[in-house]
C-alpha cells in the first residue's frame, strides 16, 4: 500500500471508534424515546425493532451522504468521512443503500423470532441475510487492509478516509477475499439443511401448535416454547438428565409478577403438549417491555410448576 494510500483510507481502530459513538449517541436518542413512550414500544412488540431501525437508517443514511459532508457525529469526532473513489461525498440514495446493507443484518439478528421463522421458506433468507450479512462485514472489517472497505461499502462503492489525509487512488480489494465472502454467504444460505430433520420432526411440530396455543390467550402478546434437556452430577446418584419445557412468554401489560398468569399458561402447555408431563418441570417466562434495536427496557419474572400438579387444576 503506498504512503498517500496509507494517510487516505482510515484505520480499522478510528473507523471502529466513530461506530462506537454513533450508537452511544443513537441509544441515547432511543432511551429518551424509551423514556416518554414505554408503554407504546411495549405494545409494538417485535415490531418494535422497525421504530429504532428507521431511526438508525435516517441518521447513518443523511449523515453519511453529501448533505452532511459524509460525516455522522462520530465520524466527526474522529476526523473521517464517507467519500466514493473520486474522494466526493455519495449522494442520499446512495448513502441509504449503504446504510440498509449495514443495518439489515445487525436489527434482524436482535428480532424476537418464533419458532415458526424456522419454516423453510423464510428460514434460509433469513440465514443468507443474518448470519451471511454479519459475518461478510464482520471479515472485511477485520481483514481487508488495503481498501478497509467492508461489504456495504463495497455495494455503494464507498470508502471511509481520513478528512486530513493525502488523497491517493483507490487500490483493487485482494480478489481472495471476495471469494471467502461468497463462500461465507452460500454457506450462510445452506445452512439451514442441518436444521431441516428438527423443523419436520413431530416434536417441534407439536410445540409450534402449543405456540399458537398460547397466543390465543388475549393477555399474551408472543411466545415461543422449547424443550431443552440438561445433564449433571449428583453426589447421590450420579450422572442425571433433567428434561423440561420452557415457555417466554411476552405480555400485553405489565403483569409479569401474577403468579396466575403463569399458572394458567403452564396449564395450556401441558393440554397442547401432553408429552409434556414427561418433564421435570415446566418453566414460564413473564415478559413485559420493548427493545428497539437502539434502546431497551423489560421486566419479566420466572415460574416453575410440575407437570402433575398442573393435570390437578383440570
Amino acid at each position: 500500500m503506498g504512503k498517500a494510500q496509507e494517510t487516505w483510507i482510515c484505520g480499522f481502530w478510528r473507523r471502529i471508534g466513530a461506530l462506537c459513538a454513533d450508537f452511544l449517541f443513537l441509544s441515547i436518542v432511543g432511551n429518551l424515546l424509551g423514556i416518554t413512550q414505554k408503554d407504546f414500544l411495549a405494545q409494538l412488540g417485535g415490531w418494535g425493532l422497525l421504530v429504532g431501525f428507521a431511526i438508525s437508517i435516517v441518521y447513518f443514511g443523511v449523515m453519511n451522504s453529501s448533505l452532511v459532508n459524509g460525516q455522522t457525529l462520530g465520524k466527526m469526532l474522529l476526523k473521517i468521512r464517507v467519500v466514493d473513489s473520486s474522494n466526493s461525498t455519495v449522494s442520499l440514495p446512495r448513502s441509504f443503500l449503504r446504510s440498509s446493507f449495514f443495518l439489515i443484518p445487525i436489527f434482524l439478528s436482535g428480532a424476537q423470532l418464533s419458532s415458526e421463522v424456522l419454516l423453510p421458506y423464510l428460514i434460509y433468507p433469513l440465514s443468507f441475510i443474518i448470519l451471511g450479512g454479519f459475518l461478510s462485514i464482520l471479515y472485511l472489517y477485520i481483514f481487508n487492509r488495503v481498501t478497509r472497505q467492508s461489504l456495504h461499502d463495497l455495494v455503494s462503492g464507498t470508502y471511509v478516509v481520513s478528512v486530513n489525509g493525502s488523497i491517493g487512488t483507490p487500490l483493487s480489494i485482494w480478489k481472495t477475499h471476495l471469494v471467502i465472502v461468497t463462500l461465507v454467504l452460500i454457506t450462510s444460505f445452506l445452512s439451514p439443511i442441518f436444521t431441516s430433520d428438527l423443523v419436520k420432526s413431530k416434536d417441534f411440530i407439536s410445540l409450534l401448535e402449543t405456540e399458537r396455543e398460547i397466543r390465543k390467550n388475549e393477555l399474551v402478546k408472543s411466545a415461543t416454547v422449547q424443550e431443552f434437556s440438561s445433564a449433571f452430577n449428583s453426589f447421590d446418584s450420579g450422572s442425571k438428565t433433567i428434561k423440561f419445557v420452557e415457555a417466554n412468554v411476552f405480555l400485553n401489560k405489565k403483569d409479569v409478577y401474577d403468579a396466575n398468569i403463569a399458572k394458567q399458561l403452564a396449564a395450556i402447555i401441558v393440554d397442547a403438549y401432553p408429552d409434556s408431563l414427561n418433564n421435570s418441570f415446566i418453566q414460564v417466562t413473564l415478559t413485559y417491555g420493548y427493545d428497539i434495536g437502539i434502546s431497551s427496557r423489560w421486566y419479566s419474572n420466572v415460574y416453575r410448576f410440575s407437570p402433575k400438579d398442573l393435570t390437578r387444576l383440570k
